[in-house]
């Protein structure tokens, strides 16, 4: 039996479809037990045991020939020789997992995939979404054609952005029970009360067991349409105001505004909102990206990786920093008092609030953006003091520019919100809006081509311990930790 055949027959698909790109886990027929199957076939076939490194490595069609074709070559020698390296690389393998081998902390620098959404230049200060410069899509398009661009992969042309636009907007209905729901939440916080509702849905989907790719994005776009519902209704029902409905004729970032205010924007609002929309729509691998990816990979639905992605999101390490700006320019009150706002919170080791970023060591080419649109609309309100704090600061952080710590997307945006009237508190789910575009478009490209996201923590703890019975452990607290325990009466 050739090596085409070989793998046709174990994984039950025709032979045709064994091109060399086919790879493990590509198409659901290599799963992880058909491919334990196929090294064992191989096996059998070349006489040879396969050892674990030669295992990991034997994930493509292209790999199989490549050792079949270097097998084929060798004479017994060679062979018992090459049996030989491999048990090495075992005992080397071993020792290196013994050791912990090389850690990288919080996953720095590593890439656990490929991806054809986003590409973030650190370096250089970029973002492309799909291949088009952050600058183009923000000057030329709308939010909905941009989320059309990163969910179908390409832009959209009329046609297809009309109707596309007509399903978010007729996507909105939100089922009783999270209404109900978001009636009792009206206290919570809104990025709580959005990502239980969130959650909630999940019950209510009506394809929650179609697992086609299909499905998957009808279920995605509905979802992004109640998300927008979610946001508007919870800050309604805080207000005491009447609940609206979604104009068709308003676009997306338009319908967002008149549901939460009751007016419909100027088109000035509507530009800035569509792109503050585009600018947070996805961040690669970002943390919620990669938490939502993670989900998807154990096969789990799809409310549940974006309950999940919103919850990462709103940490403050994360999305949750973007209402934090804002009180800080507040408290500085004006330009002149920024110089001392700095020294003071340095001399404190604590951070100023909208800089710095994990992966840009430039200016955040989002914050480029964001700077452009505060000052239009600065001009437009006639508030040019919270534009005024903002130069000013950066003025006052010029020397760890230096040393890569800019301006981030959160640094403008929190402002930004404030001119058109938006909460303060609502800017976490605002953001989450924009992102709900990128999280989808993770989602598939993750469920096109999954493998389960399983890393690996070096163990540094004890080790062979010894038991120690129940009653010899009593006296072994120390008295303050027994002074902290409660006696608990039992009646």
């Amino acid at each position: 039996m050739d090596i085409v055949s070989c793998i046709a027959d174990t994984l039950h698909i025709p032979p045709e479809y064994v091109t060399d790109d086919l790879t493990y886990q590509s198409i659901s027929e290599w799963s992880s037990l058909n491919h334990v199957t196929l090294i064992l076939k191989l096996e059998e076939m070349f006489g040879q045991h396969i050892n674990s490194t030669l295992f990991l490595q034997l994930t493509s069609v292209k790999a199989i020939k490549e050792y079949a074709q270097r097998f084929a070559t060798l004479d017994e020698t060679q062979r018992a020789a090459e049996t030989e390296a491999q048990a090495t690389n075992v005992r080397e393998e071993r020792a290196e997992i013994a050791s912990g081998g090389p850690i990288y902390r919080g996953l720095a620098g590593v890439a656990f995939d490929t991806s054809t959404i986003t590409e973030v230049d650190g370096i250089r200060g970029r973002l492309s979404y799909r291949g088009y410069a952050i600058e183009d899509l923000v000057a030329q398009a709308s939010f909905a054609e941009v989320a059309h661009l990163l969910l179908y992969q390409d832009l959209p042309d009329p046609e297809q952005l009309a109707a596309f636009e007509a399903r978010l907007c007729t996507a909105q209905e939100l089922p009783h029970t999270v209404m109900t729901l978001l009636h009792e939440m009206v206290d919570a916080h809104p990025v709580d009360a959005l990502r239980t509702a969130v959650s909630l849905l999940a019950a209510h989907d009506p394809e929650a067991s179609n697992t086609s790719p299909e499905a998957l994005r009808r279920r995605g776009i509905r979802l992004m349409g109640q998300v927008m519902q979610i946001i508007t209704t919870h800050e309604r029902l805080r207000r005491g105001q009447t609940l609206l409905a979604p104009r068709p004729y308003l676009s997306y970032a338009a319908n967002f505004l008149y549901l939460l205010t009751g007016r419909e924007p100027t088109p000035l609002m509507e530009h800035i909102l569509n792109a503050d929309l585009i600018l947070h729509a996805d961040h690669s691998a970002n943390a919620s990206a990669f938490v939502a990816r993670i989900v998807m990979s154990t096969q789990a639905d799809l409310q549940a990786a974006i309950t999940a992605a919103m919850a990462a999101f709103a940490g403050a390490l994360h999305g949750g920093a973007v209402e934090q700006v804002m009180p800080m320019l507040q408290e500085i009150g004006e330009p002149e008092y920024v110089a001392t706002y700095v020294q003071r919170r340095r001399e404190q080791h604590l951070p100023i609030m909208g800089f710095g970023h994990r992966v840009y060591r430039t200016e955040d080419p989002r914050a480029t953006q964001m700077r452009r649109l505060l000052q239009d609309l600065s001009r437009a309100c006639h508030e040019p003091r919270w534009l005024a704090i903002t130069d000013a600061l950066i003025d006052a952080m010029q020397p760890y520019a230096r040393h890569g710590i800019h301006i981030n997307v959160d640094f403008y945006a929190s402002v930004i919100y404030h001119l058109l009237g938006i909460p303060q508190d609502i800017a976490i789910s605002l953001f989450i809006l924009g992102r709900m575009a990128g999280w989808l478009a993770q989602i598939e490209e993750q469920v096109e081509n999954n493998i389960l996201i399983r890393p690996l923590l070096h163990y540094v703890g004890q080790r062979d311990r010894a038991y120690i019975p129940l009653r010899e452990r009593s006296s072994r607290l120390t008295k303050s930790y027994a002074a902290e325990t409660p006696v608990l009466a039992c009646r």
